[in-house]
């Protein structure tokens, strides 16, 4: 079952630090040669190619099992031969493969998950193996795999062979960025590959922890980032009642762009607001009511402009103590579904404030800042 789709418009160190107070930026020197400037861009999305330092990698040794390589014939089949963990050869043949989705030449197909035969889904628990799945796909072949540590959790970036992407650069960067917020729940395994285009979906997520995104730049070059939009939606642990389902795609939106705001220099709260302003408030639909929605995506829009003034109203009352990323790990220890009320109580545990005004504002249409005037508690990051 896919958690989240990113379909919507236009697009640290000293140990583990919390969200309670908001983290400090990537802040790149102005001493340093200004290629180092030019290599943080090309990481997140322009400028020329140039590498990374990477940071602490995971254990990447490869296994001497399955090893599958792919062929791919001229009447749409591909075949599939692998080693079983017993030393013996095998194949499977798959019929009617998408030629979008194989690439004979680097050595690697997506195929439908049931096609995979029990020794190829019993190797998937290892993404350095040559299989890796992805809800209900199977990326099969010569895959490049980077796993790093990211503060309470675990990140492995997947490409397939001959996608211009280095999976060292985008783990690094998730790690680096994601690091200093205590999402919760504390070890999450998280696996994004990289996903040739003519997947439905931007990016996509699913509830065994895996997601792909189609967008091989980090950064928009403005505010968002697919890569932590579905990040987000991988540290989504908790159940919401059907009131609350706008916050699943309204959080992975609004907290993809603070956490550029506040990890990356060239990205500021100007931008956030430049972008949220961009978004319709569909003043005529209900957050708790997706029956309102007309078949807009009102949770990708009118939800952020909210999440924006409800982390304003937690930063003011709390004097900068606590943020939406505080709420959003208490979310994710809650043992009950999230309602309309309990959000409204746990923003006043981190605000310290009376929100009413958070109910009306996802139970009843109209003008979003009629709720509350946005304020400029980003100023001083």
């Amino acid at each position: 079952m896919t958690r989240g789709e990113t379909t919507v418009p236009s697009e640290s160190d000293g140990g583990e630090l919390r969200a309670s107070a908001p983290p400090s930026r990537i802040v790149i020197s102005v001493v340093v040669f200004a290629t180092v400037v030019a290599i943080v861009a090309t990481a997140l999305g322009g400028g020329p190619f140039a590498a990374v330092e990477p940071g602490t990698l995971l254990d990447d040794s490869e296994p001497d099992w399955p090893s599958p390589t792919v062929e791919a014939g001229d009447d749409g089949t591909v075949t599939i031969d692998y080693r079983t963990e017993s030393g013996s050869l095998d194949h499977v043949v798959v019929d009617d493969v998408d030629p979008r989705l194989v690439d004979d030449r680097a050595g690697w197909v997506v195929v439908d998950r049931h096609y995979l035969p029990p020794a190829l889904e019993a190797a998937a628990d290892d993404p350095e193996s040559g299989v890796v799945t992805v809800g209900d796909r199977a990326f099969v072949g010569n895959l490049s795999v980077s796993s790093r540590d990211a503060g309470n959790a675990t990140v492995t970036v997947v490409v397939p062979a001959g996608i211009d992407a280095d999976p060292e650069r985008k783990s690094y960067f998730l790690a680096e960025f994601i690091s200093p917020y205590d999402l919760g729940p504390h070890g999450t395994e998280t696996t994004i590959v990289l996903a040739p285009d003519a997947l439905p979906h931007r990016g996509a997520t699913y509830e065994d922890g895996t997601a792909y995104v189609t967008v091989p730049q980090f950064w928009d070059g403005q505010v968002g980032s697919v890569w932590l939009h579905e990040y987000v939606h991988l540290r989504q642990g908790y159940d919401a009642e059907s009131e609350m389902i706008w916050f699943t795609e309204a959080s992975a939106e609004y907290l993809s762009y603070r956490i550029m705001a506040e990890q990356y220099e060239q990205v500021t709260d100007d931008d956030v607001r430049s972008r949220l302003d961009s978004l319709s408030e569909h003043p005529d639909a209900t957050l708790s009511d997706p029956d309102t929605w007309n078949g807009e995506s009102v949770d990708y829009t009118r939800g952020p402009r909210l999440l924006y003034a409800v982390d304003a109203a937690i930063r003011n009352g709390s004097d900068g103590q606590h943020t939406l990323f505080d709420v959003f790990r208490a979310l994710n220890e809650l043992d009950e579904p999230v309602t309309v009320a309990e959000f409204r109580r746990l923003v006043e545990d981190h605000s310290g404030e009376n929100e009413a005004w958070i109910v009306d504002a996802i139970t009843e249409p109209g003008a979003m800042d009629q709720y509350r005037e946005y304020d400029e508690p980003f100023s001083d990051q």
